[in-house]
């Protein structure tokens, strides 16, 4: 089920399967992606006080999951005056769905290392970007 947080962006929960082995979350699935077209899926790992993002795409539809430790999350739709600001945290099994157009910035606020899963559905090449600098965080 799909829980709506704002006009533009959203936050999927995961529901994961635990057991005496251990716990399998499922990020995607084919019938949450409609046809989205990944093209790209990586991890970022931030250091205390690093920030990422802080810039918005025109075409590019992403999705973000925290691995390990916690993300602060400012998020800012076309037209919106000020930035919406979120914790997300590797326990509280919530999935970004981060459309295009939506400014998007993450900071490690803790002491560990900060790992997210992206997906993307359009692979970076330098040479025909799709990415604009839009400062959130700071």
């Amino acid at each position: 089920m799909e829980e709506k947080v704002n006009s533009s962006w959203e936050l999927l929960p995961l529901k994961p399967f635990t057991d005496p082995r251990g716990t399998l979350k499922k990020v995607l699935r084919q019938s949450q992606l409609k046809n989205t077209g990944i093209q790209e899926v990586y991890l970022l790992y931030t250091n205390p006080g690093g920030i990422r993002g802080n810039h918005y795409h025109k075409n590019t539809l992403e999705f973000f999951l925290v691995v390990l430790g916690t993300a602060t999350v400012a998020l800012q739709a076309p037209g919106e005056k000020t930035s919406k600001t979120i914790s997300l945290a590797a326990e509280g099994n919530l999935l970004l769905k981060v459309p295009p157009q939506v400014a998007h910035a993450f900071k490690n606020e803790g002491e560990g290392q900060l790992i997210i899963l992206a997906l993307s559905t359009r692979e970076y090449s330098p040479l025909d970007t799709d990415t604009f600098p839009q400062t959130l965080l700071i």
